[in-house]
């Protein structure tokens, strides 16, 4: 599966097609071949000789004599914790906020989707409203490029007019003043002339593209970029958009940067070995939460018997090291890495706290009921 497990099936699979894989048992097939009956399947009366499965979330399947045959090519996310998000599709494109993927379904509809609304496009640009429309944008843009002109012109030739007046009646100062006033302003048309059209183009294309945009999200699934280390493809290599963020400035004004590449590559590695710390401390939860119900079910009340395990859960999480097991066998170059031993201490802190948490819950379960039943059978006992 698409999640990294294992499904086992009652049967063979006999047939797959766009949507569905079929699987029958020995059963199935000694009656289809009792009956004489050549299935089609997927349009036939295939229901009393087989079941159908969706195959959307498989990969490949696995036959009984071992060999295995790939159904769907799934890519995968590397998240910056170190765990691995399971697609259900390949990733096709991403931007700075968003990663988007689809399946095959959906990209089959998607290029359906786009194959209609190119043939509406080609019909109604071909009608004759829309070319009068067209013909009528293109008069006005060039009447404007034109009052655009003749105000340029205008101004080029009052320019070559004045020179030779204004270099007898000013100063050379002067002079220079009034000219580069007059350059500017001429300057500044021409840039608007320019700025304008490619402006004009650049929207077109801003305008497409998000309209794109619109239509490929009602057929693909998204998830949050911030949150992902890289892609690993299933028909490529792995792709890094790992981008380390700028946090602020220190006093000498230099950069406060996150992990860089190589260095959260080292924090995803702690992370992944941080939870594969012993889960122990389950057993000192457990006796931590019996002896607390017992002793306070007993002595006062066993309202207040979750208080010491609390205690414990507080005094863990502030933790600032947990040491790393030695079965790990790590060398030197971990143990000195400050981002490996942050992503270590991280996930190993979570998973004590959790089975701590897990035992204290249900010793505490087991003391108050154990300490409610006996309790009052020691107060008669001693009186």
């Amino acid at each position: 599966m698409n999640n990294g497990k294992i499904k086992k099936l009652k049967g063979g699979v006999v047939y797959i097609d766009d949507r569905y894989m079929y699987i029958q048992t020995a059963q199935q097939l000694q009656l289809m071949q009792n009956d004489r009956t050549s299935v089609i399947w997927g349009e036939g009366e295939w229901r009393n000789y087989g079941k159908r499965k969706d195959h959307s979330r498989v990969v490949s399947i696995t036959k009984s004599d071992g060999s295995v045959a790939t159904v769907h090519e799934f890519d995968k996310l590397l998240l910056n914790n170190g765990k691995f998000k399971f697609l259900k599709g390949k990733v096709v494109s991403y931007d700075y906020g968003d990663i988007f993927y689809q399946n095959t379904q959906q990209r089959a509809k998607m290029e359906l989707d786009s194959a209609k609304r190119s043939t509406n496009q080609a019909v109604s640009q071909s009608s004759e409203k829309w070319q009068r429309a067209k013909e009528k944008d293109a008069k006005k843009l060039r009447i404007k490029e034109e009052r655009q002109q003749i105000k340029l012109d205008g101004l080029r030739k009052d320019f070559e007019a004045d020179v030779k007046y204004k270099l007898e009646t000013l100063s050379p100062a002067d002079f220079e003043k009034w000219k580069n006033k007059e350059l500017v302003a001429i300057k500044k048309i021409e840039l608007q002339r320019e700025l304008a059209s490619k402006l004009k183009e650049k929207s077109a294309e801003l305008e497409a593209e998000k309209l794109e945009a619109f239509y490929r999200s009602r057929f693909t699934k998204s998830f949050s970029r911030n949150q992902v280390f890289s892609i690993l493809r299933a028909d490529g290599p792995e792709e890094i958009i790992y981008n380390a963020d700028t946090l602020g400035y220190f006093a000498d004004g230099e950069a406060e940067v996150e992990y860089g590449v190589e260095e959260m590559r080292m924090y995803i590695k702690g992370r992944q070995d941080g939870r594969k710390h012993s889960f122990h401390d389950v057993y000192i939860g457990a006796g931590v939460g019996l002896a607390s119900a017992l002793l306070l079910t007993y002595t006062w009340d066993a309202f207040y018997a979750p208080i010491p395990p609390a205690i414990c859960i507080a005094v863990m999480a502030g933790l600032r090291k947990v040491k790393p097991s030695a079965k790990l066998e790590l060398t030197q170059n971990f143990l000195t890495s400050e981002a490996y031993m942050d992503g270590y201490h991280r996930s190993a802190k979570g998973r004590k706290i959790f089975a701590f948490t897990m035992g204290a819950v249900g010793g505490l379960g087991v003391g108050i009921t154990v300490g409610m039943i006996t309790n009052p059978l020691l107060q008669k006992s001693t009186q």
